[in-house]
């Protein structure tokens, strides 16, 4: 799977899954159900000439048709009046039961790639996609997502990229409604894997700042194939080396690694190690073992090692495991306990690791805490002040405190990044763990005042 040859099949198994999954997460299946069981007919607008002749011809006998063999006749016959009547009545009437019902016409046509590259190479130069993105903005739900889904399909078969401004305004569109609590998420992404099939929109997406809100939903218990999807998408980015080398800021490999732990479904392992091949090969050698660190630290080696004892009937997947394990267990062998701290400090997702209560690393490795302009006390710093998390919180008041212990300089450069104001604050914490790292943290920080400070601990812990 590392590579496109079987994009189609993955993206069809992806539909097939989202029709038979619950009500309560595939709305739009429901919603369209319902609606291609309305009566409809096209005589009205005839009359009143918002279509052709040629657009009110075809569209009676489309909806008069006895099945999909008749449709594709009908549409492979005169693309051109398909492409008209579409159009005609997507940009010129407002009712929200007539946009659903073209709506739904239109998504049923171009599941089919063939029958959408036919529409597009009759259309003129983004004929559908115009009315298209207006409807985006109306208030009708069911219509905005279908012409999502629609818009998606159409834009992967143009043979030029949208115009800036159209681009902009879908993506800005598409990553708002990752942002919220939305019914239709399952449809947001299935129209977003089929946008990104395209690479020239896969840059664009992440410099939209694309990735944190895939990543996190993805944090969150959803469903195995609302994941996949999600996943699917990181995996389109993952083939551009540009946005693999910029991915690298955001916990990507981090959250992937939760995933891969925690689930039983092949296909979310299958689309997961595919993008792990890509984040470890398209990258700079830096770059590619920072994501290796990441996978190493947060756990995905002994889940890679089991599946490399099976055997798998997917070739893609089986070299998939191959890959990953040879590299890991190879960066594994080369990786040192700093190089894991940091990497676990860099993604903010700081625990009980045994690095954090080793006299040995702290001995070898504290000056190693001024590199880059005292990076890593930076970090913690932040997370002091930003973390929501009381563990990651505790750990960071500690790690600051065995700084000062083992550095001699260690008191002026925490009083200089001001992470001594920040630690006393949080002696009044609600959190005891967190109550207990401060006191300790304080203790090695002001000497002079261990003897208090020490009966305050004896209070707390008691």
């Amino acid at each position: 799977m590392s590579g496109y040859t079987r994009l189609s099949a993955v993206i069809d198994t992806a539909v097939e899954d989202n029709r038979a999954a619950p009500v309560g997460m595939n709305r739009i299946a429901v919603e369209a159900q319902e609606v291609r069981q309305k009566t409809f007919s096209f005589r009205e607008f005839y009359k009143n000439q918002v279509i052709s002749d040629s657009a009110y011809s075809f569209g009676d006998q489309y909806l008069n048709a006895s099945g999909h063999g008749e449709r594709t006749v009908l549409v492979r016959r005169d693309p051109k009046a398909c492409v008209d009547l579409f159009t005609s009545m997507i940009s010129s009437v407002r009712k929200d039961d007539v946009i659903q019902f073209m709506l739904t016409l239109l998504s049923d046509l171009t599941e089919d790639m063939e029958f959408t590259a036919i529409l597009v190479s009759h259309c003129g130069k983004d004929q559908l996609v115009k009315p298209l993105l207006n409807i985006l903005f109306r208030n009708d739900n069911y219509s905005k997502f279908q012409a999502s889904l629609v818009l998606a399909r159409l834009t992967s078969c143009l043979d030029h990229t949208l115009h800036q401004d159209d681009l902009n305004q879908y993506l800005s569109w598409t990553i708002s409604q990752l942002l919220v609590n939305n019914d239709y998420l399952m449809c947001v992404t299935r129209a977003l894997m089929t946008f990104l099939k395209k690479e020239c929109y896969r840059e664009p997406f992440f410099d939209s700042n694309g990735v944190k809100p895939i990543l996190d939903i993805l944090d969150k218990k959803i469903s195995f194939q609302l994941q996949y999807q999600l996943i699917f998408c990181i995996w389109n980015l993952s083939f551009e080396e540009s946005v693999v080398e910029k991915m690298k800021d955001y916990p990507v490999a981090v959250v992937l690694c939760d995933v891969l732990r925690s689930t039983n479904r092949e296909k979310v392992k299958r689309v997961i190690l595919a993008t792990f091949h890509n984040l470890l090969e398209k990258p700079s050698r830096e770059v590619s073992g920072s994501y290796a660190t990441e996978m190493i630290h947060f756990k995905a080696v002994p889940v890679i090692n089991v599946m490399s004892k099976q055997t798998w009937q997917d070739a893609d997947l089986q070299a998939d495991v191959e890959y990953l394990s040879e590299k890991l267990n190879n960066s594994l062998q080369d990786l040192s306990s700093f190089d894991e701290y940091l990497a676990e400090v860099k993604t903010g997702r700081l625990e009980w690791s045994p690095v954090h209560r080793s006299d040995k690393f702290w001995r070898e490795n504290v000056m190693r805490l001024n590199d880059n302009n005292y990076e890593v006390l930076g970090l913690l710093t932040t997370l002091l002040q930003e973390s929501q998390n009381p563990v990651v919180i505790a750990v960071a008041a500690h790690d600051l405190g065995e700084y000062v212990r083992y550095y001699p300089r260690g008191k002026k450069v925490v009083d200089k990044l001001k992470a001594k104001e920040l630690v006393m604050n949080l002696v009044n914490h609600k959190q005891p763990e967190v109550r207990i790292q401060a006191l300790l943290s304080i203790q090695k920080m002001m000497v002079h005042n261990w003897e208090y400070l020490g009966k305050q601990l004896e209070k707390e812990t008691s």
